[in-house]
């Protein structure tokens, strides 16, 4: 199949923001301020989330606790054994915490999939840093998705929010909900709606032909 797939992972495999779950659970109260920063564009997500890890306050093993309890689709570890059996590269790119994608991920029964996020740092008792191995200098998310997507071969993008519009730019198909389906039908761009990756199941054999347009009239 000559393809490969990007897909995000906070509210879109999880059926929430583990982010913001996060810092709602364990944060101090400063970390909305600095939220509210991002949201009116003041600051990118990378200085967002710098500021916001040093907020935390909880030993890894309150956060892996909570993280046991995060809600994900139940579609989803499916739709990557789907993957493998048809040979499509998929990797899963956040601009969220790894230490949350990879044990969510285990839990699913998910392996040797790449992921590409924010990496979460134990500082020690209770203290928290991130670093961002996957930004760039010219863009102010701490996971550049339109960096690290890129192969020669169509592209696939499923998400749902801020951080997927760029690459959702350069993709040949993209499957959208929430903010970034509104945002795509405000400015014109075709997508495939889904809120459930039986969606995304159903018609993954059919991609590797298909343009997002095409797809779009089948949906």
């Amino acid at each position: 199949m000559h393809l490969s797939i990007s897909c995000d992972f906070d509210g879109t495999i999880t059926c929430a923001d583990t982010v913001d779950a996060i810092l709602e659970t364990f944060a101090m109260p400063a970390w909305e301020d600095v939220e509210a920063e991002w949201k009116a564009g003041r600051i990118g997500s990378r200085e967002c989330l710098a500021a916001q890890a040093e907020l935390l306050r909880a030993s890894p093993r309150e956060l892996d606790q909570f993280i046991d309890g995060i809600e994900v689709d139940p579609e989803a570890a499916a739709f990557f054994g789907d993957c493998l059996k048809l040979g499509a590269p998929v990797s899963v790119v956040s601009d969220g915490f790894d230490w949350v994608v990879r044990r969510v991920l285990a839990r699913m029964g998910v392996r040797g999939v790449p992921i590409i996020a924010n990496r979460l740092v134990h500082m020690g008792e209770d203290r928290w840093s991130v670093r961002f191995p996957h930004a760039a200098a010219n863009c102010g998310s701490g996971v550049c998705k339109c960096a690290v997507v890129n192969a020669p071969t169509r592209l696939v993008h499923i998400g749902d929010g801020r951080s997927d519009a760029c690459v959702s730019d350069v993709c040949d198909v993209v499957f959208a909900k929430g903010w970034l389906l509104e945002q795509r039908l405000r400015r014109g761009q075709d997508s495939i709606p889904f809120e459930s990756f039986a969606t995304v199941r159903a018609m993954l054999p059919e991609l590797g032909e298909l343009t997002t347009t095409a797809a779009q009239r089948i949906a």
